[in-house]
């Protein structure tokens, strides 16, 4: 970045640069450490899923890692894309208005900065029924609707790296799964912060260990 000229020769200024070092270890490091913690969370919570995932990786168990492997884990693909829907690592984003339009009963003046919610999208009960309940199996048989599901935004300036961030995280996953368990240690509280992204207040205390 240093060193990348535009067709007109010029170079990043200094607090351009910041800017973007900053949006480099936001975007591609913090949000993807916060989804796996939460994968970890949820599944301590829930070792019903956790059982389940790993019944599905002992049929790849001798197959090696590669994405078409990872293309048949279709109920660890539901298991994450259910973990993004309840602990979203993005809270929502800011977009500017283009050009005047109408939202239902409301006006959006051209040049206004307005703010859509993923949060609470995914947690609208006419989208997803009993959205505070941990269910991957919502996502075995649907495709949600337009905009109705978006950890990672949408539109235009939905996320340039959302693949890689989903295959870092599948890779995560099954590799955890097979070769691991761990559960939450008491005496912790995992009531969410939400600033940057979504962790527990004293951070994630679990005990793990290595499968025979």
């Amino acid at each position: 970045m240093l060193e990348a000229e535009d067709e007109s020769g010029q170079r990043l200024g200094i607090e351009e640069l910041k800017d973007q070092l900053l949006l480099l270890l936001f975007a591609g490091h913090e949000t993807l450490t916060s989804a796996l913690a939460s994968f970890c969370l949820l599944l301590a919570q829930h070792p019903e899923v956790k059982a389940k995932a790993r019944c599905e990786q002992a049929q790849f168990q001798t197959a090696e890692l590669s994405l078409e492997s990872l293309k048949q884990m279709t109920y660890l693909d539901s298991v994450l894309k259910e973990v993004l829907r309840l602990i979203a690592p993005v809270g929502g984003g800011f977009r500017k208005v283009a050009k005047t339009c109408e939202l239902g009963e409301y006006t959006l003046p051209e040049g206004w900065t307005v703010l859509y919610s993923i949060n609470l999208t995914h947690l609208d009960s006419e989208i997803f029924p009993n959205p505070e309940r941990f269910e991957p199996e919502r996502f075995r048989d649907r495709s949600p609707e337009p905009f109705s599901y978006l950890p990672c935004g949408g539109g235009v300036r939905e996320c340039l790296g959302k693949e890689f961030a989903r295959l870092e995280m599948k890779l995560f996953a099954a590799q955890l799964l097979r070769q691991y368990d761990w559960e939450l240690l008491p005496n912790q509280d995992l009531e969410l912060k939400t600033i940057p992204t979504p962790r527990p207040k004293d951070g994630l205390k679990v005990r793990i260990w290595e499968l025979e």
